[in-house]
């Protein structure tokens, strides 16, 4: 789980929380982004709009990080049926990089089709690729199968959203691949009166800042 919250809908938060659903909808062959302190209860917090439209979802979870109260929270304070919105989210947990390339590159774009879902959620990707018990060559080649087997997903249509805590130390270029390659874009940074952040939308326009209490 994430080791902070964003809380919905406070004012700052509504600013963030509208951000964060813009990027439930990347581009066509796109992924989104939603990184930083809080990001992955953000992102679990925009998926309860269209859960609760009756949208289905399949979530992976590399970094333990799905926390099913912020969506139900979230439905709950949007009037909707929380329970209905919890129904409609399939996941699968990775407990090592070995597990979550699996996941990604053989069962992933089998289980969209079988629920029919356009949205995918994937937390914590590049945070397993840390295993220090992993080497740095086989965690690369395991990375990129990863990568391109959620780009092919994407480019079939479907919505692709990562979600995770920015990595630094010597296997940080895994987060900066997805960073680099993710849009939207948005990054989250915890401040004194609350959470900020970026939001990049394509490569031809200035990120929009977002502050607290804006």
């Amino acid at each position: 789980m994430d080791d902070a919250s964003v809380s919905a809908p406070g004012p700052a938060a509504l600013d963030l929380f509208s951000a964060s659903a813009l990027c439930l909808s990347p581009p066509p062959g796109k992924m989104a982004g939603i990184f930083g302190e809080g990001a992955c209860t953000l992102a679990l917090q925009a998926l309860a709009s269209p859960l609760l439209a009756g949208e289905a979802v399949v979530a992976v979870d590399g970094g333990n990080r799905f926390d099913p109260y912020a969506i139900s929270r979230t439905a709950s304070a949007l009037g909707g049926d929380a329970r209905a919105a919890l129904s409609r989210i399939h996941l699968s947990r990775a407990f090592t990089c070995h597990q979550l390339e699996r996941l990604l590159s053989e069962r992933l774009a089998p289980e969209l089709a079988r629920r029919r879902s356009r949205l995918a959620l994937v937390l914590g990707l590049h945070e397993l690729f840390r295993d220090a018990d992993v080497p740095y060559k086989e965690a690369c080649a395991l990375f990129r199968k990863s990568v391109s087997a959620l780009k092919k997903i994407a480019e079939s249509g479907v919505r692709v959203v990562l979600t995770g805590r920015p990595t630094a130390g010597d296997r940080a270029c895994f987060f900066l691949h997805l960073a680099r390659d993710a849009r939207p874009l948005l990054l989250l940074r915890r401040e004194d009166d609350g959470w900020s952040g970026t939001l990049r939308l394509d490569d031809r326009r200035s990120p929009i800042l977002l502050r607290p209490g804006a």
